[in-house]
């Protein structure tokens, strides 16, 4: 029948308004530059689901503000053990540097160590307390003297005191000196001075405190003796420097795709055309997306530009593909444009329509950041559309219409040729910076683009060119189209080979596919040799399970009541007598920090404190069933009352706890008193250690909440992760069927048939289940970046389907045999799907080599995924339309529609 959608209407009135349409896109491109310079989003997408954990972290963050910023440091002696003299008068000269240092020395935190008894500035090591036992002659002593009084320090307070935070590799040798191969190393700041708040370690965060942390770094890293390194100080900066070293990959993407353009179609107007367009994509992109008030998202900012590459290139090719193709058949420019519209729009339409459809089922995952990349793509598709579909081919047969064919001659081929290169250079120069570095600067440099490739050359061209020259029909034959047709009809006659391997393959895909896990490995997201990946390793591998990274259980309940102490006690005690090799222990079993309980039993440990408490309230504090916690509501409240406004005595003149340890563990002023316990989960960067670690303390967590009936919740930074991933995970599952089902039913109602809808869906499902199997395969996982590229692939495995099957319905209803339909449809659509699948690998292959992994994992995916879709389209597609089809008496009239 005649072809679902009447295109011939829209062509013509483009052809006939050139002028209009043309200022038209260059008048809204330039008014979408305003809010892309001058609306940038301040704010970053929230990457989180919402839910108990990410409540009771931000209860913790706005409830316990601690007084004190800590920044944890990693070093490592390059003598090899710490226990050196040089190395020690090292890290000493390093401690006094930060001390006497003019910027970062006022911000310290001055406190008294109760373990040594000593008063501490900012930072206490091994270093300053072996010079304290040599009574300030660290410097001068001889080295032997300097070794042996550390190792004493060592044999005083144990390998394993948290005050020395020396590598558990630590070992005891004959002489009774010590090898220490590492130590943490920890710096105190005044938060109240700094303003800092609370620390949560998330992408998207401030960079201020990060900035903080790297110059005390810098200060540290004057020990020449050490490396040091920095644990999770600065998750921010690392991703926007490792961001701005993928930007270059991201301009050879662009040049690339560019430069296969100009190989494909051989000419240098429609490279410069094609060029000019996907700038003026990514100002619509960036001007729409801050229009509309989108906040600042790594996937939104970074892989929605790099997707829209290829989906513009992908229009663009079977756009200007198809007008090239009816030039071919003796048409002038203009009737080429427009016969050539007509005949593709339909396709282009629903392509675009099954993209955007695919790309809004993200909208379903009630993750902020996964939302704003679904609503930004399908805006992106709709400017690709226009800019891309329609835009370019009008330009491409406007210059043709007026130069007529190009020159012949060497030297015009070699200025063509090197015409192009520049041209692609200015395109790639002019994206890179819109989208990474400086925006203004990247419009202007756009502008400059569009007038030396495009207006300027055209203009000095069009002035030597005769009237009687133009519109001359030169187009060069597609050298392709041959024998890809040859291919697809050879493989259409085999269903018998073709189907069974294309079934059996997918089945075993789909088992691998379901094998993918959800993980979060740091190494996914930043380089292996990055700081920030490099202080991890050495955590784990020198302090292993005697520190972690920070989880806590968050209580809100009445602590001036014993009972709800007791029962707090007794699954404080469960957790710590839990046999598990992923939380961090000491002597006592598994290590439970802070908390009310810890200023209690402060208390009970110091006949001072008592004695203040008695003498400031007139309440005596008694304990007459022995667990631990004073007997009645009074004495709780007294004792709170004091803590918290002098804190815990240690002696006449020194705290064992100061007013700010106290507030850190204990909040009394909310309608509901609240208390948190942190822990240590070991080798945290592996989702299996967060699940165990889950596992392990859920059931201790259910119940106490359930023996409290109050909030009592288990959060932190791994277990963010882990809900987040989760809800990833569950995005995908739920995201990924719906882009499908709709895909078919959008597909079914424009061919009008069901049968075509179903046989466009068979590449997508084919497509995802090899892309997925083929990530389990090769070790990838599911995270946030590989997540969204389900959707990718389920737009780019329709597009191709559609333009296939619409071309088959047209050569069918032309050619009335279906073999000759399926050669035909091979040698005209298929080759623009070629030259487009391409185009697009090798510029995502670019990207594969990226110094971020991050998007060295998203080029590398989305490159092989662009090819099995090629291959489900181009393989398999062709074999299932013969079958579901008839040879017919061809219809007349239908060659444009």
């Amino acid at each position: 029948g005649p072809h679902p959608i009447d295109m011939r209407t829209i062509p013509d009135w483009v052809q006939r308004r050139p002028a209009w349409v043309i200022g038209g896109t260059a008048v809204i491109t330039g008014l979408l530059a305003i809010p892309m310079i001058t609306m940038a989003p301040t704010e970053s997408a929230s990457t989180e689901p919402g839910g108990p954990v990410f409540d009771a972290r931000d209860q913790i963050d706005e409830r316990f503000v601690s007084s004190v910023f800590p920044v944890f440091f990693i070093a490592e002696p390059k003598g090899g053990n710490i226990v050196d003299a040089d190395t020690l008068r090292d890290i000493y000269k390093a401690g006094e540097a930060l001390r006497s240092d003019a910027d970062l020395a006022p911000n310290l935190y001055s406190y008294f160590d109760v373990e040594t008894g000593a008063e501490v500035q900012g930072t206490a090591t091994i270093a300053d307390l072996t010079n304290a036992a040599l009574d300030g002659a660290l410097l001068t002593a001889p080295d032997e003297v300097v070794e042996m009084a550390a190792s004493a320090v060592i044999d005083d307070l144990g390998p394993d005191s948290p005050v020395l935070n020396l590598s558990t590799g630590s070992v005891r040798n004959a002489d009774g000196t010590w090898d220490v191969p590492g130590m943490a190393w920890l710096t105190l700041s005044d938060n109240e001075k700094l303003g800092f708040g609370n620390q949560s370690v998330n992408l998207g965060g401030g960079t201020e405190a990060e900035e903080y942390s790297r110059d005390i770094l810098d200060v540290l890293r004057s020990a020449e003796t050490v490396d040091v390194y920095g644990v999770a100080i600065d998750v921010n900066l690392t991703s926007q420097e490792q961001g701005a070293l993928a930007g270059p990959f991201i301009g050879f993407t662009v040049l690339a795709v560019l430069i296969i353009v100009g190989v494909v179609f051989r000419s240098y107007w429609v490279l410069a055309a094609i060029g000019v367009a996907l700038g003026a994509l990514m100002i619509w992109l960036k001007g729409i997306s801050n229009l509309i008030g989108f906040k600042d998202d790594l996937v939104l900012s970074l892989i929605v530009p790099i997707a829209m590459i290829s989906f513009g290139v992908d229009f663009a090719f079977h756009a200007v593909g198809r007008y090239r193709e009816e030039r071919q058949t003796g048409l002038s420019a203009s009737r080429g444009f427009a016969v050539g519209l007509a005949a593709v729009g339909g396709a282009l339409l629903l392509a675009l329509t099954s993209d955007v459809v695919a790309f809004l089922s993200n909208v379903t995952s009630g993750i902020e950041s996964i939302v704003n990349f679904g609503l930004g793509a399908a805006i992106a598709l709709g400017a690709a559309f226009l800019l891309l579909g329609i835009v370019t081919p009008l330009i491409i047969s406007l210059i043709e219409g007026r130069l007529g064919p190009p020159p012949k001659g060497r030297r015009h081929t070699i200025v063509g040729r090197v015409g192009s290169l520049l041209a692609s250079i200015m395109v790639m120069a002019s994206v890179l910076l819109m989208v990474f570095v400086l925006p203004w600067l990247g419009v202007v440099l756009y502008g400059l683009t569009v007038l030396s490739v495009l207006i300027v050359p055209f203009w000095v061209r069009s002035r030597r060119v005769e009237g009687s020259e133009a519109d001359v029909v030169a187009v060069p034959e597609d050298r392709l189209a041959e024998p890809v047709g040859r291919v697809v009809a050879a493989l259409a006659r085999r269903p018998g080979i073709v189907l069974p391997i294309a079934l059996v393959g997918t089945a075993v895909a789909t088992y691998f596919a379901f094998q993918v896990p959800a993980e979060f490995e740091v190494e996914d997201f930043f380089s292996s040799s990055s700081d920030f990946v490099v202080g991890l390793d050495l955590l784990d591998e020198h302090i292993g399970d005697r520190g972690g990274e920070p989880a806590q259980i968050y209580i809100e309940a009445d602590l001036s009541d014993p009972a709800v102490l007791a029962s707090i006690q007794s699954g404080i005690d469960d957790i710590v007598a839990l046999e598990t090799d992923v939380l961090a222990r000491n002597d006592d079993g598994v290590w439970v920090q802070g908390g009310v309980l810890a200023v209690i039993e402060a208390v009970w440990d110091n006949p001072a404190a008592q004695g203040l408490i008695a003498q400031q309230t007139g309440v005596a504090l008694t304990d007459d069933n022995d667990d631990g916690i004073p007997d009645t509501a009074d004495q709780l409240a007294a004792l709170y009352e004091v803590t918290s406004a002098i804190g815990v005595p240690f002696d006449q003149e020194r705290l064992a706890l100061t007013p700010d340890d106290i507030a850190t563990a204990v909040d009394l002023d909310s309608d509901q008193d609240a208390t948190v316990f942190a822990m240590g989960l070991v080798n945290s960067r592996s989702q299996t250690s967060i699940e165990q670690a889950e596992s392990d303390l859920t059931p201790i967590v259910e119940s106490m909440r359930s023996e409290l009936g109050t909030t009592v919740q288990l959060t932190g930074s791994p277990f963010v992760r882990q809900v987040s991933l989760e809800a990833t995970r569950r995005a995908l599952a739920i995201s990924l069927p719906i882009a499908v089902i709709l895909c078919l039913l959008v597909a079914g109602g424009f061919l009008r048939s069901a049968r075509y809808g179903l046989a466009s869906v068979l590449p997508i499902l084919m497509t995802v289940a090899w892309l997925y199997g083929f990530m389990d395969v090769a070790g990838f996982s599911i995270n946030i970046v590989t997540a969204t590229i389900a959707a990718v692939s389920v737009g780019i495995g329709i597009d191709f389907a559609i333009h296939f099957i619409s071309r088959y319905r047209e050569e069918l209803g032309r050619l009335g045999n279906r073999q000759e339909a399926v050669r035909a449809a091979g040698e005209g659509t298929g080759t623009a799907l070629l030259a487009s699948a391409i185009s697009s690998a090798v510029g995502f292959g670019i990207l594969a080599f990226a110094p971020m992994p991050l998007f060295a994992a998203y080029g590398l995916l989305t490159a092989v995924m662009i090819m099995m879709a090629l291959l489900a389209t181009l393989g398999v597609l062709p074999t299932v339309l013969v079958l579901i089809t008839k040879d017919s008496v061809p219809e007349a009239g239908l060659a444009l529609d």
